[in-house]
C-alpha cells in the first residue's frame, strides 16, 4: 500500500462494509496499486476532499469503492443472471465526489491536468452527480472516456 494515500483516505472510505468487517486494514491488499496512485494524484492535485464511501460516518454511500459479492448491486445482477465484471469488483475502480466541485468541473480538471496522472485511466462520461474512474484502460491514452 502507498502509505501516502492513508493521509487522505481511511480504508473504510474505499471498501464496502462487508469487506471491512472481514478484513479491516488488510483490505488494502485488494486494490490495484495504480488506482491508489491515481486517487492520490487527483486528491493532491485538486487539493479538496474526495468522498468515495461514507458509510462508516453514518452516510449512505457504501458501494462506490471496492464491492463484494454481498453488496446489493452485485447480488441483484447475479440474481438476474446478468454478467457483472465491474472494475469495482477488482479493486480497479471507484465512484466519487469532490467537495465543492460538480461532476463536470472534475471532468474538466481531469482533462486539463491529465499530465499529473501517473497511470492511464478510464472515466465514465455519462454519470450524473458522481465521477467514475478506473484503471482498466487501453494503456495508451492518459484518459479514455466511455459510456457506462
Amino acid at each position: 500500500m502507498n502509505h501516502r494515500i492513508s493521509k487522505y483516505f481511511d480504508i473504510q472510505e474505499l471498501v464496502c462494509p462487508h469487506v471491512y468487517d472481514k478484513y479491516g486494514l488488510y483490505a488494502w491488499q485488494f486494490f490495484d496499486p495504480r488506482l491508489l496512485d491515481v486517487l492520490l494524484a487527483i486528491r493532491e492535485g485538486i487539493g479538496k476532499p474526495i468522498i468515495v464511501n461514507n458509510w462508516s460516518n453514518g452516510g449512505n454511500f457504501s458501494q462506490r469503492g471496492l464491492r463484494c459479492n454481498c453488496c446489493m448491486i452485485v447480488r441483484d445482477k447475479t440474481a438476474l443472471e446478468k454478467l457483472y465484471v465491474s472494475a469495482h469488483l477488482q479493486g480497479m475502480g471507484v465512484d466519487f465526489n469532490v467537495q465543492g466541485m460538480s461532476t463536470q468541473e472534475v471532468h474538466e480538471w481531469l482533462k486539463k491536468n491529465q499530465i499529473l496522472l501517473p497511470h492511464p485511466i478510464r472515466v465514465e462520461e455519462n454519470t450524473d452527480g458522481w465521477v467514475h474512474i478506473d484503471v482498466r484502460s487501453d494503456g495508451f491514452r492518459a484518459i479514455t472516456w466511455f459510456k457506462g
